[in-house]
């Protein structure tokens, strides 16, 4: 794939950096972060996501370094909660995931409930903002990552990060300068998520059976494949 955009110039440039970004550890990120004005574009890129009704359900908590041994805390606290046995080691990863990345945001999903938008659009537009959040840090040269795990639905660290009721923390976003690559993405075949429907299942459709058996309607072995 790489070979195949090498000698691309141009908005064809612009699709090579969406293909090669890659998700980046913390431990593989070092400062400097993004600044005050980059992470106000990674932002705007997010409110550009494909959004129904243009209801923004999603917000960022930035958890600056002033507060980082508080959150360490808060994580720390957590963990012991989750498992009173947590040996030194186990308590101190968990403090370092608050207090290692250069910036660290907090990615919260808001669906407004009087909304006509049905919930799922809502979690979709929430996830397309998310993905122009990474995009965005890796078009600007940071690596970035989304981690989530158990902290995420404990209600006391959920509270304590400041989510609101109907609110969802789905995750915490580490961004920062990359200390060391990470290793290259296995590649998946387009035609893993790609297939043609055949459309011969509806009624008076040629060989068509009006059982309703949808699961044949869409052939892996018929699906239109890339040059």
């Amino acid at each position: 794939m790489t070979a195949m955009w090498r000698h691309m110039t141009g908005a064809e440039r612009i699709l090579e950096v969406l293909l090669t970004r890659r998700s980046v550890s913390p431990r593989r990120l070092q400062s400097p972060g993004p600044t005050p004005d980059e992470l106000d574009a990674i932002i705007q890129a997010g409110l550009r996501a494909p959004d129904h009704g243009g209801l923004h359900p999603w917000r960022v908590i930035e958890f600056r370094p002033q507060n980082r041994e508080a959150l360490a805390w808060c994580f720390e606290q957590e963990k012991l909660r989750r498992d009173p046995l947590a040996s030194p080691t186990d308590l101190r990863r968990a403090r370092e995931h608050a207090t290692r990345p250069p910036l660290l945001l907090g990615f919260v999903v808001s669906p407004r409930e009087r909304s006509k938008i049905p919930a799922r659009e809502q979690w979709l537009g929430a996830g397309a903002a998310l993905g122009n959040l990474l995009a965005a840090a890796h078009q600007l040269g940071y690596g970035a990552i989304v981690l989530s795990g158990e902290r995420c639905f404990d209600e006391t660290l959920v509270r304590q990060v400041g989510v609101q009721p109907g609110e969802y923390l789905a995750g915490f976003i580490s961004m920062g300068t990359i200390r060391e690559a990470p290793p290259q993405a296995r590649e998946t075949l387009s035609q893993d998520v790609w297939s043609c429907w055949q459309g011969d299942l509806l009624p008076g459709a040629a060989g068509g059976d009006a059982s309703g058996d949808g699961d044949q309607s869409i052939r892996p072995s018929e699906r239109v494949r890339g040059n």
